[in-house]
């Protein structure tokens, strides 16, 4: 994309949301945010979500946040984990793309952003937008992944639970006036799964012998029984209900700064989790809905298109675009993020443990995943509308021909030389993997 076609992309975009804005009752025109707000919930699975149809109500102020905010109810991130998603948030790039991906064949060693790559902060920063992000997983979203460039400040210490990302928020806005371009990651819903009272015995099932992370249990051979995997869905519910009561109180403190109103403020998720679906448990694996159906909302200033829903799949990755042409600030010439209301593929793409590449992409209901090893590639087609437990694969022949084909065309393009360094696990960054369920 040429840098004259970006602009006009962003003309265009920007042309087609003030026409659009007549048409929606909280404003009648469309305002430029004043500022920009990122909110990614590590680790949060849409369906487990009440605003997309969860019986259990785990997360009424984010429903109530919907109000003001369009909808998208399937959004596909592009990765199944937290760096190649959040590359992906931050660059506008498909994970092989973007370089920020695990080094084959090891579980914990991660390649990081292309440093060749510019970052939406780097984007921003010369347009007039303060920088600041606050990062709970700082294991993943690391500062020696290139997750910082562009952010004028970078809080990664002490924010592991939610509570602590909203007090260094509340205090950093404060102290600040200027526009800004907030970027937060919270981490709660993510393994270990414990959550303060009365959020752990909100939902029936608790039973603390179990402990808190599942993953130690699968990865030390046990088979974790219907009473095991109750107690962890129990937790996991009452993480999410936690984190939504945060929620609302990092809206609230937006709005006592004067910045909520004006603000474009988007929540998503970089994926989900796996509870025994498909003997899985966790996350950086087959790119099954569970993990990349996440949650997706886009609140424009002074509500404009508030309580509209989007039922057309969308990719997360336009979340970079979006944001851009919300500002005015054109995007790379060879950026892939396109905004989130034009039509765009949707892919997926991941190393999973043992180096296997795993790509997959969507055709209305069709979804296809191919596996790629030493000894060749394996397709498996699956049917979303008739099977979205994805449990039986499609065998007929010259079923999804041409998304057979554009998975293909997608996987063989070629792939920008990541000149970054991998970092090694330094003893602090360890000691997080740890916790984090990474490292046994």
């Amino acid at each position: 994309m040429s840098l004259e076609n970006a602009r006009a992309r962003v003309a265009a975009t920007l042309c087609v949301l003030a026409a659009l804005a007549a048409c929606h009752h909280h404003t009648t025109h469309y305002v430029p945010p004043r500022d920009v707000v990122l909110i990614v919930i590590d680790t949060l699975r849409a369906d487990h979500v009440s605003l997309y149809g969860y019986p259990r109500e785990t997360a009424p102020n984010l429903a109530r946040f919907a109000r003001e905010a369009v909808t998208y109810d399937d959004a596909i991130s592009p990765g199944t984990w937290t760096t190649p998603s959040h590359g992906s948030l931050f660059t506008g790039r498909w994970p092989s793309y973007h370089g920020a991906e695990r080094v084959a064949g090891d579980r914990t060693l991660v390649t990081p952003i292309n440093p060749e790559v510019p970052t939406l902060a780097e984007l921003l920063r010369p347009h007039g937008f303060h920088t600041a992000a606050f990062v709970a997983n700082s294991a993943y979203v690391a500062r020696v992944l290139g997750f910082d460039r562009g952010f004028d400040e970078f809080f990664d210490r002490d924010l592991n639970v939610a509570r602590q990302v909203r007090n260094a928020l509340g205090g950093w806005l404060v102290g600040h006036r200027e526009h800004a371009f907030i970027f937060m990651n919270i981490l709660d819903p993510h393994e270990p799964y414990d959550p303060p009272p009365p959020f752990d015995t909100r939902f029936p099932g608790k039973h603390a012998e179990y402990g808190t992370t599942l993953t130690t249990l699968v990865f030390g051979g046990i088979r974790p029984t219907p009473d095991m995997l109750t107690h962890f869905v129990s937790q996991y519910d009452g993480e999410i209900a936690f984190t939504d009561t945060v929620l609302a109180d990092i809206f609230g403190d937006l709005r006592s700064s004067g910045r909520y109103d004006d603000a474009l403020v988007v929540v998503t998720s970089d994926h989900g989790e796996m509870f025994g679906e498909h003997g899985l448990a966790g996350h950086g694996h087959f790119p099954y809905e569970p993990l990349v159906h996440v949650p997706l909302l886009v609140k424009y200033p002074r509500g404009w298109r508030g309580g509209e829903r989007v039922t057309r799949r969308v990719s997360t990755l336009g979340v970079f675009a979006t944001i851009l042409a919300s500002v005015g600030v054109p995007p790379p010439a060879d950026v892939q993020s396109i905004p989130l209301d034009e039509p765009h593929p949707v892919w997926v793409e991941d190393v999973a443990p043992g180096g296997i590449r795993v790509r997959a992409g969507y055709d209305g209901a069709r979804k296809l995943v191919r596996t790629t090893t030493d000894h060749g590639d394996v397709d498996m087609l699956f049917d979303l509308a008739r099977d979205g437990d994805e449990t039986h694969a499609i065998t007929e022949a010259n079923a999804s021909a041409e998304l057979h084909t554009a998975l293909a065309a997608f996987s063989a393009a070629p792939r920008p030389v990541n000149r970054g360094t991998t970092p090694v696990v330094d003893p602090e960054r360890e000691f997080k993997l740890r916790a984090l369920g990474y490292l046994q």
